[in-house]
């Protein structure tokens, strides 16, 4: 994702307000009725807390990877976790009236499947799920059953995140935000829109006047709230490249926040962020990246959290950012369209608007005030994050997807926080399956 950014850096729409919006806020959120400008305290009137003891946000956001790719088989004990049987089907694109059936993935890393805007509408096919297989066989000739979109993993594979997940709180209904790919995805989390975009390419961000639309940093940086990108490369910060320029003293080394973390120096709003730039040992999980280096990072990231002097007042996500053309059974949920930007889809693509959400995706909360052991249906979207952030911090909304948004606070007890950290296992690298994906797939 971030290669093609890299490089593009290199080398070289505003949201309407919502309409008055007063009376029951559930009902006002499910017409979209909410719009930019809106503040958390009034939209979420309904679910927000009394307080929100949160002082320090940090947000890793990994790449590709489909909740029922990762955690269909997760159980946690007292909950309910709703993952694909084992045994679902796709249709085989090389056998008429033939089926792919899903399989444990014992492969580390795999070729790409199919992620683009136009890929994922027709995986999706209205809801029925049932096109991954023949997106997946048309973009990789070395897979013509397109059989590698039905793979998952299980404990076995990511021993740590099954324990993460039962140690904090996970949820079951988290969605991408778009039926897109990674930039799309990112805008949305950053920005609450993607000014259209629909493909890996930069947005317009400024308005007929030439003012930068509103984003998170701007709104933070209104606010005079601190905050940071932790990265080993180019930070997605260089998607909203009107931003970007203007903030570089925002950027850090990605070593960096281990000891800022361990000295209680963070900002107050952190984005942390591992490599896509090296193929088969990428950190950020992005296939065909070896997914126990991504859960090494991770791990990494979690205990600097939650042994920082930051820990007793901090709250973590950790999210995916698409669902990268890997299989998942439950269809997108109806969402706000955010702007009056319509999607800017190619000649002959899918026509469609930005009124669903992508698929589910894993996401995380870590915190002393997560809710131990605890699985949320609660639909969200990476909107739903931002609106988070917002709540925290007193930020008005971006956009009507964002105002419209529920936070995920149902993951949270904010009254009773556990100042204690679990004993989680080891996120350890098999040497050979590593060796292997390098060989594979180099840089």
């Amino acid at each position: 994702m971030r290669v093609a950014l890299l490089a593009l850096l290199v080398s070289a729409c505003s949201s309407s307000p919502g309409p008055s919006c007063a009376g029951d806020p559930a009902a006002c959120r499910a017409k979209c009725g909410y719009g930019s400008g809106d503040l958390a305290s009034a939209t979420l009137a309904d679910v927000a807390p009394s307080a929100l003891p949160i002082e320090t946000i940090v947000l890793v956001m990994q790449e590709n990877r489909t909740f029922d790719h990762y955690f269909s088989s997760l159980t946690v004990p007292g909950q309910t976790v709703d993952g694909a049987a084992p045994d679902a089907t796709n249709p085989d694109p090389t056998t008429p009236g033939g089926t792919i059936a899903r399989f444990h993935q014992t492969a580390a890393c795999f070729d790409n499947p199919a992620e683009s805007w136009d890929d994922v509408h027709r995986e999706i096919d209205g809801g029925a799920m049932d096109g991954f297989t023949t997106e997946g066989a048309a973009e990789d000739a070395n897979d013509p059953t397109g059989a590698r979109a039905m793979g998952y993993y299980d404990e076995t594979d990511l021993p740590f995140y099954y324990a993460l997940a039962r140690a904090f709180a996970i949820s079951d209904r988290h969605f991408s935000s778009v039926q897109a790919n990674s930039w799309t995805n990112r805008l949305f989390y950053m920005a609450g829109t993607s000014y259209g975009v629909t493909s890996n390419v930069f947005p317009n961000q400024k308005d007929a006047a030439g003012n930068v639309y509103p984003n998170l940093f701007t709104r933070l940086d209104a606010a005079h709230v601190t905050w940071g990108f932790y990265v080993q490369d180019v930070p997605t910060l260089g998607l909203l490249s009107s931003t970007y320029g203007h903030d570089l003293q925002h950027v850090f080394d990605f070593d960096q926040f281990f000891t800022d973390a361990a000295a209680g120096t963070l900002p107050q709003v952190v984005f942390v962020e591992g490599t896509d730039q090296m193929g088969g040992a990428s950190p950020d999980e992005d296939p065909p990246a070896d997914i126990e280096v991504g859960q090494q990072m991770v791990a990494s990231i979690v205990a600097a959290v939650t042994t920082s002097p930051q820990w007793p007042h901090a709250a973590m996500f950790l999210t995916y950012d698409e669902q990268g053309g890997l299989y998942d059974h439950v269809p997108p949920q109806p969402a706000c369209v955010p702007d009056d930007i319509a999607p800017i889809v190619d000649p002959g693509g899918v026509v469609a608007a930005f009124d669903q959400t992508g698929l589910r995706v894993p996401m995380f909360a870590i915190s002393p005030y997560a809710k131990r052991g605890y699985v949320s249906h609660v639909v969200t979207d990476h909107t739903s994050v931002l609106r988070f952030v917002e709540a925290v911090f007193g930020l008005p909304a971006l956009t009507h997807r964002d105002a419209n948004a529920v936070a995920p606070f149902d993951m949270f007890d904010f009254a009773h926080p556990d100042l204690s950290v679990p004993t989680l296992p080891d996120a350890t690298v098999d040497p050979t399956k590593l060796a292997d994906c390098k060989a594979k797939y180099p840089h």
